[in-house]
């Protein structure tokens, strides 16, 4: 792209949007010019024109208000990498006496009447398809990330428009970017303990900025740890989504709220299943460990017994079921973190260097979910863990595994785990 065509770009954007045009729109909102315009080299044009576009109208349309509420691989990629990103996603402003046309990237808003389908285990009373579309552009990242398998580079472009401006998770008007999820000031109030340890308000941002531009704590990364971190930290933003609700329904005890966790805890309906998202994660972890029935039922469970809570205004139920929530969310993650520290291992012993060292960041993003919680009540478990997944892959050991092995058990209570969560050494055999 030329300097002209992009000087035209921002000078009629300037124009139609005020001071600083689009750049300074995006700037006021938290999302990342610089990361855009870095790229652009390598952008075709259309996506670059495209993707400033895009961000624009979400920027316009979200405001600085938080959500909006409308009346491996996640384990399982499905099918092909994405379609094109190069539809339009701009939204066209409302009226009062002209009716409102959709642009292509657009999906008629439900009726909010119509209450989302229920999975078998919980039903929501409200429409939170809007929150169920979250997974849908989790795997459209997901499988752009996965063309480093075929020996293609990372095409950080098209996964950032995703991740920045939404494709899926939008209807009518509304749309849910994860990446402005990542970035509100919310983030601060909600999830303290992170932002503390991380040292970073935009602690759920950061790994996956870093891996997309391939800088920071990612730099020295090849294509298929980016891949992972990528992959993993948007998994990590999916949880924090999800357990936000659950949080904010304890003081309001509004069942509404549960109906969004589970939303976005358990993705879209595809044929009758939920492939998509954090259920998908932890049904595979199950599987892994031969514990069928151990975390995603359980958590589907705890979620309806809250919902039921908050409708009934019964504090004490909600706090014993959203305990039973939160529980299930680290068991997952427990798992995940457990899990590849024998893959890592296994793979080295191999000889399989590279696959170890691809292994031990997938290990390590999986852990971030609960590092916080771990580091709080033992550090030198936390140290345990990171030293292992950091280290030379070429050197792992049966002694290192084991070690962060046991630095998380120790942290068993903290994370709410229940005696049969823990792994030990023999699971590995």
């Amino acid at each position: 792209m030329t300097n002209k065509v992009i000087g035209d770009l921002t000078g009629s954007l300037a124009t139609s949007t005020g001071s600083g045009g689009y750049k300074g729109i995006i700037r006021n909102h938290g999302l990342s010019f610089a990361g855009i315009t870095s790229l652009r080299s390598a952008w075709p044009r259309r996506l670059y024109l495209i993707a400033a576009g895009a961000l624009v109208s979400v920027v316009a349309l979200a405001g600085c208000q938080p959500e909006q509420r409308p009346a491996g691989s996640v384990e399982k990629i499905g099918g092909n990498a994405s379609q094109s990103v190069s539809q339009s996603v701009s939204a066209p402003p409302k009226s009062s006496t002209t009716p409102v046309t959709l642009s292509p990237g657009q999906v008629a808003a439900p009726d909010p009447s119509i209450p989302s389908k229920p999975d078998g285990i919980y039903t929501p009373n409200t429409n939170r398809e809007i929150y169920q579309r979250i997974s849908a552009d989790y795997q459209e990242i997901a499988a752009l990330t996965n063309q480093v398998n075929e020996g293609k580079p990372l095409p950080a472009a098209d996964i950032l428009i995703i991740y920045e401006a939404a494709k899926n998770a939008r209807m009518g008007t509304a749309s849910k970017p994860m990446r402005l999820f990542a970035r509100e000031a919310a983030r601060s109030q909600e999830f303290p303990d992170a932002v503390a340890f991380y040292k970073s308000a935009t602690f759920l941002d950061d790994p996956i900025m870093a891996a997309i531009n391939g800088t920071g704590m990612a730099k020295d990364y090849s294509p298929a740890q980016r891949r992972q971190a990528i992959q993993k930290g948007v998994i990590n933003i999916i949880y924090h989504w999800s357990r936000r609700y659950i949080q904010q329904a304890a003081d309001s005890l509004n069942p509404g709220l549960v109906d969004e966790a589970w939303a976005i805890y358990m993705g879209g309906n595809v044929d009758g299943k939920y492939p998509n998202s954090l259920s998908a994660v932890a049904v595979s972890r199950e599987t892994n460990f031969n514990r069928p029935g151990s975390i995603d039922v359980p958590l589907r469970q705890a979620m309806s017994r809250a919902q039921k809570a908050a409708a009934d205004k019964d504090a004490t139920a909600y706090q014993a079921a959203a305990k039973d929530v939160y529980s299930r969310y680290h068991a997952m993650f427990y798992l995940s973190a457990a899990r590849y520290l024998n893959e890592a291992l296994k793979s080295a012993k191999d000889g399989k260097i590279e696959n170890a060292s691809v292994q031990m960041i997938e290990g390590l993003s999986y852990y971030r979910p609960i590092q916080p919680q771990v580091a709080k009540v033992d550090p030198q478990a936390d140290k345990a863990v990171v030293d292992f997944y950091q280290s030379d892959p070429a050197k792992l050991t049966v002694e290192a595994r084991d070690r962060a092995l046991a630095g998380l058990n120790r942290a068993a209570d903290a994370l709410l785990l229940k005696p049969t969560d823990l792994v030990t050494p023999a699971d590995f055999k």
